[in-house]
């Protein structure tokens, strides 16, 4: 009779196979940490614009204008650069800038005010 390979793994297989799962592992996990570089957050979680008030609501819903200025502003006192990506119904949005260095993007809401990261 001839002898037949089995389909299953050799425990040498497996062994071999540990550290390059564990290498692989250790690459999906720190790249996560690797994305939040910095100390602080460019946008704090449910920062708003100075235009509007801080429980969410604008007097009257900015202008595309109004709100690019107000986007602008909010940035530019922190020290980055806008690039605004476009304009949809009430949302606004931005890429922020550090240099030449994508730092954060951004959906700004104009009835609300509120800033998000989508980044």
């Amino acid at each position: 009779m001839a002898k037949h390979k089995s389909a299953g793994l050799r425990s040498s297989e497996i062994k071999a196979g540990i550290p390059l799962m564990t290498l692989l592992l250790i690459l999906v996990f720190s790249s996560a940490a690797l994305a939040w570089h910095r100390d602080h957050p460019v946008t704090p979680y449910g920062d708003f614009c100075p235009e509007c008030s801080s429980y969410g609501m604008c007097k009257v819903m900015l202008s595309p204008e109004k709100a690019e200025k107000a986007i602008r502003n909010y940035y530019e006192h922190k020290g980055f650069n806008v690039e605004i990506d476009g304009v949809r119904g009430r949302f606004i949005r931005a890429t922020i800038r550090n240099d030449d260095e994508v730092v954060d993007k951004i959906i700004f809401d104009r009835k609300t005010g509120r800033i998000r990261s989508i980044y």
